[in-house]
Formats: structure tokens, sequence, C-alpha cells
């Protein structure tokens, strides 16, 4: 372990090496908000498949976490160095001023140590807060694209099953009573032979609405590896012994993400979708579960029927809940000049990397 010094000398910020999967989580799940799936050691270790190497920073303060991030280290050749980026991260009290700048500062010293360029973060900072102002201050500025979601739909698991379904838009309430009445079933199957009921059911649902997805290997080896961790969760919505729809979340802590779906067009007049979503939120919640994060949505600006995510926001804004719309994509040059060449470089690279492999390399 290294500990880079900060000028608040109240905390203290260093780079833990080589933690188990107990240790980083534990620290993570510590921290203010209790962190994300992806900042898990189990996703750190998947992507390391890709090439990135975790380098996992805490900071303390009296023997206490107050603040952890997950940076993931990628070298960028042709451009000398490294890229360090902090998926869905870092976790710190944002309202905390000091605090937030003792994190960067032994991060900038955590990237020296790394021979990084440019330090990317995508923390879950609401648009607007001081939080975003104050790291515009530190030297973050706006990266081209969002990495991950920007804008997500949540709902609290915190209140008792009727007043959540009192809170539910009719049409939705609706849609559960009927596929419950017309005997839609849900059940949990993470087997390998499900994987693959979902998998070519998924296939056929980005094939039927156009979107693009990730290659099956990368697919698969993320489902293992979160499985494995004790973090992912495969449901069906089944009819008379015919699987109708399927959904994939991950659990962290106290959080739910409603990651992937997938649907027949068979039976839909019978709603299986939304049995679906109401019954994996009931499990979630026995479980403990506080927080159910049904990810991407248009942000508050694009909330328009021509959006191609608007049919999702509307199935999603169904079960009740409220938007957060976050910052975004951060970058933070630490070297200018070989971050302004990797700047100037990415987008080609992105592109040929994404034609040579089939995939993108975040």
């Amino acid at each position: 372990m290294s500990q880079p010094a900060t000028s608040a000398t109240a905390y203290t910020v260093r780079e833990v090496r080589d933690p188990t999967p107990a240790e980083w989580d534990g620290l993570l799940l510590r921290t203010p908000g209790g962190g994300h799936l992806f900042q898990s050691h189990a996703w750190g270790e998947l992507k390391r498949c890709l090439g990135w190497e975790p380098v996992r920073v805490v900071m303390e303060q009296g023997g206490e976490v107050v603040g952890a991030g997950q940076l993931l280290a990628y070298n960028t050749a042709p451009v000398p160095g490294r890229l360090l980026f902090c998926p869905k991260g870092p976790w710190l009290n944002w309202e905390d001023e000091a605090a937030v700048r003792a994190f960067f500062e032994g991060v900038r010293s955590v990237a020296a140590a790394h021979k990084t360029h440019t330090v990317k973060i995508e923390p879950e900072v609401p648009k607007g807060h001081a939080a975003a102002a104050l790291l515009a201050e530190l030297g973050f500025r706006k990266f081209r694209w969002d990495l991950n979601h920007k804008t997500a739909w949540l709902v609290d698991l915190r209140p008792p099953d009727e007043a959540r379904m009192a809170g539910m838009k009719k049409d939705t309430r609706y849609g559960v009573r009927r596929a419950a009445r017309e005997g839609v079933e849900v059940v949990q199957d993470n087997s390998p032979e499900a994987r693959e009921v979902f998998w070519e059911m998924f296939e056929n649902t980005a094939s039927r609405k156009g979107f693009w997805y990730r290659p099956r290997e990368y697919q698969f080896a993320a489902w293992q590896a979160m499985y494995d961790a004790g973090r992912a969760h495969l449901f069906f919505a089944g009819h008379e012994g015919e699987r109708l729809a399927g959904a994939l979340v991950y659990t962290f802590g106290e959080k739910c993400w409603y990651f992937q779906s997938a649907s027949t067009e068979k039976k839909r007049s019978l709603h299986p979708g939304y049995l679906l979503q109401w019954e994996i939120m009931k499990w979630a919640r026995e479980r403990g579960v506080t927080s159910y994060d049904m990810m991407a949505v248009p942000g508050p600006g694009e909330l328009n029927e021509e959006h191609p995510l608007y049919g999702v926001y509307k199935f999603k804004a169904g079960f009740g809940g409220e938007m957060a719309d976050y910052v975004g994509c951060l970058d933070l040059p630490v070297a200018p000049a070989r971050a302004a060449a990797w700047d100037q470089l990415e987008p080609t690279y992105y592109r040929l990397y994404r034609k040579v492999k089939g995939d993108v390399y975040y």
C-alpha cells in the first residue's frame, strides 16, 4: 500500500493494493452512498480481461472510510502513458468540499505513480449540484461521450408493496394485475441453460428494436463473473410453460440494477414484462434492497416521442420513482500535452477497435 500525502491533514488517501474481494467491497460499502456495482471488486477483475488494470483508492478520516474509487488503468499507446477511468464513481460526500478536494489531490498523486495523462470519472453527482462547479474548478471538463447512462430512473423500494402499487401509473397497475390474473408466473433461473434461453431472446429483441449490444463472449463473461460474486440474478416471466420475457438484474449492497431485458412477441396482451418488474422489485425489497435503478432513460430536455428511448422511459416511469440526471463523464488532464494527444486520437482509436474487435474497449 502507498499513501500519497494530501494538503488536508484530516484525510488520508491511499492506494489499496491487491485487496481481497471482501476487503475492497467492504470498504466501498462503507462510503457515503454505498458505491456502485461497476466499482466492485468483481467488476474490476472482469475489466482486467479487456486490458484494464484496477487501481483502487480509498480515503479515510479518523479511521473511518469517507471515500473510495476503483480507477481502471488503460495503456493508450501510441500515446505514451495511461488513462485512469472510474466508471460510476468515485463515491464521496459531495456536500463536503474539503473531502472532495482532498480525494482528488490524492488521486493526482496516484495518477502520477501510474504514469497517467488523463483521469476520467462518472460520479453520480446530480447535474446542477454545487460539486459540479467544484469539479470544474479542480480541472475536470466534459468528455465528448457519456460512457455509461447519464440519466437513470430510480424506484425507492422502502415503502411497502401497497404504497408502491398505489404510486404506479394506472396502466402499469393494470398490466401487473392482468398478468397475475391470467396466470403469468415469474421465476428466477440462473442456470447455464437459462442463460442460453435469455441470450437467444435478447438477440431477437435487439434485432427487432435495432440496438447495438456487446458480443456474446463479453456478455457471458460478465454474467459468470457477477454470478460467481453473488450479484447476477436472471428472472423470467412465463405462461403455460412458455417463457415470454426475461430480465437480468445485478445487486450490490442495498442497490439493484435492471441491467438487461428481453421479450418475445408472443402473448404480449398478457403484459408479462409488467409482472416481471413488479416481482423483481418485491424480491429485491425482501432482501434488503432499498434502491432499484432501472437505468437509462432520456434526459430532462429530451423527453419527446422522437427519442429512441421514449418508450422505455414510459414503461419505467409507470412504476413510480424519479429521474436522476447526473453530470456524466468528466476528464481531468493531469499531463496536459499527452492528454490532448489522446483526446485527439481517441475517436479514431475507438472506431478502429470496434471495427477490428467487434466490441468497445471500455
